[in-house]
């Protein structure tokens, strides 16, 4: 009886010794990532300043919660000025901060992702008439990302989002970011 158990306890040590490797390997390889990028982008519904080649920079801050999956905040500012008016405004600006979870899925030379995100969006800029005006909302953005890793701590990034923001004039926003990403 005494030897049954040694017996079954040997096999279920060899057993969980086997399956470690494949716990390891379900787990990310650092714990944040912090992503700097340039980009451009613009509102579909801007009428006048409908352009997508207004330009910006964006910052994520992220951190894993579960193999795979990433809370990221996403914050930046993009300058709505390669046209002389954006709607009713002159030299306006979109900031803008978002947190939400990202879901990667690792292929061969590089990881895809996608991201669902709440966020706060501050739209302001100069009326016609010269007074200072500032709409903030909230907003729901969706997106698509890709990174190719360099190094282990380090890759190229790249992300194309959707953004839906309750403002007066404008609604709809596209932005397209690439920039780096350092893994700690």
């Amino acid at each position: 009886m005494i030897r049954n158990h040694r017996l079954l306890g040997r096999l279920l040590l060899i057993f969980g010794l086997l399956l470690l490797p494949a716990a390891a390997g379900a787990q990310e390889l650092y714990s944040y990532t912090v992503g700097v990028f340039g980009g451009i982008g613009g509102s579909f519904d801007a009428d006048p300043g409908d352009s997508l080649t207004n330009t910006g920079y964006q910052v994520n801050l992220s951190v894993v919660t579960e193999p795979r999956t990433h809370l990221v905040l996403r914050t930046g500012r993009l300058s709505l000025d390669q046209d002389k008016f954006f709607g009713s405004l002159r030299d306006a600006k979109l900031s803008y901060a978002t947190i939400g979870g990202e879901y990667r899925v690792r292929q061969d030379l590089y990881e895809s992702g996608i991201y669902v995100a709440l966020g706060g969006y501050r739209l302001e800029g100069t009326k016609a008439s010269g007074r200072d005006a500032r709409d903030t909302s909230w907003g729901l953005s969706v997106g698509v990302t890709g990174e190719l890793p360099i190094k282990r701590w380090l890759g190229v990034q790249a992300e194309i989002s959707g953004h839906y923001i309750d403002f007066d004039e404008e609604q709809f926003f596209a932005m397209g970011n690439l920039g780096v990403v350092f893994h700690f």
